[in-house]
């Protein structure tokens, strides 16, 4: 899903290339904004997630919950692919809706569970840190601000892979988008990867995991850990370091900025770019 976009030049003319150009103009604004950051939050770093009424104990639950849903729809998958005598690709039209439902609920179970425990979601997740817009823009900045990073990271894991004469492989979702023909389908794609995803991939690794790993072993063995595992929950191993540093990047626009909304929107733009670049190989294959 991931691909870096480069301005080529020669010595001849400019490549106006729609997204060569784009992914210039990308890096420029990226630089622009890692400077703004690292003029506003780093003379005076402030780490502001503080402890939350939720510890060590309830991850383990969670974590004990989500492994045993994970094995049970991929046992589902493996049973219904053998029955029908198909690959498990096959079976995405059908994985997607489920997954994308399977998501909602445990986002309900979650607000189940705080509503029980009269936990109080705004001041939980740290939306009355500060007002929403400026979490929104804070979160659109560093968005672009990890672009450089990433994509040097990109860079280099291709430059790997070319030395030892390997292809890349692309993430199934991806190939899929670009090959499939149903138009409700791509639909609920873009829903997932520009609102569901975001949202509940960040309540769950830096609205819930993060705080209670910071509580129990410190800020950057919670940070790091936090980041592999959203990493390797992916499943795809050469996004494997781009996700890493994404991770990364999330967690410190939480940690500065105090509220969930800022890594959420970060993630959402992030995933909107890489939709746009898919749609446009689409488009143009």
């Amino acid at each position: 899903m991931f691909g870096l976009l480069i301005l080529s030049t020669t010595t001849a003319s400019l490549d106006l290339n729609p997204v060569l150009l784009a992914g210039a103009v990308l890096i420029v604004l990226g630089l622009a904004c890692d400077a703004l950051i690292i003029a506003r939050f780093l003379p005076a770093p402030r780490f502001l997630v503080d402890d939350k009424p939720w510890g060590m104990r309830q991850l383990g639950y969670s974590i004990a919950a989500f492994a045993g849903l994970f094995l049970f729809s991929n046992a589902f998958y493996t049973a219904l692919a053998i029955r029908r005598q198909v690959d498990i690709a096959a079976l995405t039209p059908l994985i997607i809706p489920i997954e994308f439902i399977l998501r909602l609920a445990l986002l309900a179970g979650f607000d189940t569970y705080f509503r029980r425990r009269q936990i109080s979601l705004r001041p939980a997740l740290g939306f009355d840190k500060i007002p929403a817009r400026k979490a929104v823009a804070w979160g659109a900045a560093f968005a672009l601000a990890i672009f450089p990073p990433v994509g040097v990271i990109i860079f280099l894991t291709n430059a790997v892979y070319r030395l030892f004469r390997l292809e890349p492989s692309q993430q199934p979702i991806v190939e899929f988008i670009l090959n499939t023909d149903s138009q409700p389908l791509l639909i609920l794609l873009v829903l997932f990867a520009i609102v569901l995803a975001p949202i509940f991939e960040e309540f769950l690794f830096r609205g819930f995991a993060y705080p209670a790993l910071k509580q129990r072993l410190g800020t950057l063995p919670a940070l790091l850990l936090v980041s592999l595992a959203f990493a390797l929950t992916h499943f795809h191993a050469p996004a494997f370091l781009p996700l890493f540093v994404l991770a990364i990047g999330l967690t410190f626009a939480y940690e500065l900025t105090g509220s969930l909304l800022a890594p959420i929107t970060m993630h959402a733009v992030f995933n909107s770019v890489m939709l746009a670049q898919i749609f446009h190989q689409r488009a143009h294959p």
